[in-house]
Formats: C-alpha cells, sequence, structure tokens
C-alpha cells in the first residue's frame, strides 16, 4: 500500500518551524524524545474564592523543525494572558540548537519536545486565560484555558443520625 501525501499549500510549510502540539497539563516532562504528560488538555480551571493559587502548571510543547533549521540557535518562549489581555509574571524561556541524530536520513526533519512544570501560579480572578508560544521572537501559538469561581465542597462531615422508630 502507497502512502498518499498531499502537496503543501505553501513553500513556507516545509521550510518553516511549526508546532504539532501546544497544550496545558497538570504535569509535564521531556525526556529521550518524548512527552510525559499527566492531567494533559484540560481547559478549566476551577477555584471557590479569587484571587487563586493554581499549584502546578505544566506546558507541553512539540515542534516539527525542517532540515534547514537544524544546527542554528533558536529561542522558545512561552507566557500568560489573564482575562484583560495582561501579562501574568510567567515567563519561560529555551534557547535551543538542534542537529541530525546519527540515524537521520539526509533532509529529515526532527521533531522537538518541550516540557516544563512550573508551581504556584497566581490566577487573580475568574475569566479566559492563555498560554502564549513564541518561536524565535514570533508568536506561533495561543492555548485557551478559563478560570470559573465554584461552590467549594465540603468533606469530611459526617452524616446526620437518623431516627427509624
Amino acid at each position: 500500500m502507497t502512502e498518499m501525501t498531499a502537496a503543501p499549500d505553501t513553500p513556507e510549510a516545509i521550510t518553516s518551524m511549526s508546532v504539532l502540539a501546544f497544550f496545558a497539563a497538570d504535569h509535564v516532562a521531556a525526556s529521550d524524545s518524548k512527552l510525559y504528560v499527566n492531567g494533559g488538555f484540560f481547559t478549566l480551571l476551577r477555584f471557590p474564592v479569587f484571587p487563586a493559587t493554581l499549584p502546578t502548571l505544566g506546558v507541553g510543547v512539540a515542534l516539527k523543525i525542517p532540515f534547514q533549521d537544524t544546527m542554528r540557535d533558536h529561542l522558545l518562549r512561552i507566557g500568560l494572558r489573564g482575562p484583560d489581555h495582561q501579562d501574568l509574571p510567567v515567563n519561560i524561556e529555551a534557547r535551543f540548537h538542534t542537529s541530525p541524530t546519527p540515524e537521520a536520513e539526509f533532509g529529515e526533519e526532527t521533531v522537538l519536545p518541550f516540557g516544563v512544570t512550573i508551581s504556584n501560579i497566581d490566577i487573580p480572578a475568574p475569566g479566559a486565560y492563555q498560554l502564549v508560544l513564541w518561536l524565535d521572537g514570533k508568536q506561533v501559538g495561543t492555548y485557551r484555558m478559563r478560570a470559573a469561581q465554584v461552590p467549594m465542597m465540603v468533606t469530611g462531615i459526617p452524616p446526620i443520625p437518623r431516627d427509624f422508630d
């Protein structure tokens, strides 16, 4: 069986880095060219009161890097915007340089996973939040999450005894 592939729409589609995945999770780590994800792709944060603190925020990114972009320095940056489009104090930066692996074929693209987990993120108010991804100074992706106020669940209270006489 022959694999069918569509022709790219533009030359840039095969000559520029592209984002294969960009998402939020409870925890993300990258190792051995893989992403390890717990609680991935959530879009709703629930808090009983605001301001609130998100205990952990994992961010996963997978980039497709064309052959001609290997052996060059690049900058990946991730930020968080609040409901009023304000930049929040979350700023992750990573400089990276890729090279073909010994087993890569000439001209083969590279898939680069990037994962990070940060702690104690301040969520000031209910509303829409966006993770923002920049590559080499250009915004290339956003991931939307919404923070909502929900009633606090009371647990650990024993049931009221009933008299069945």
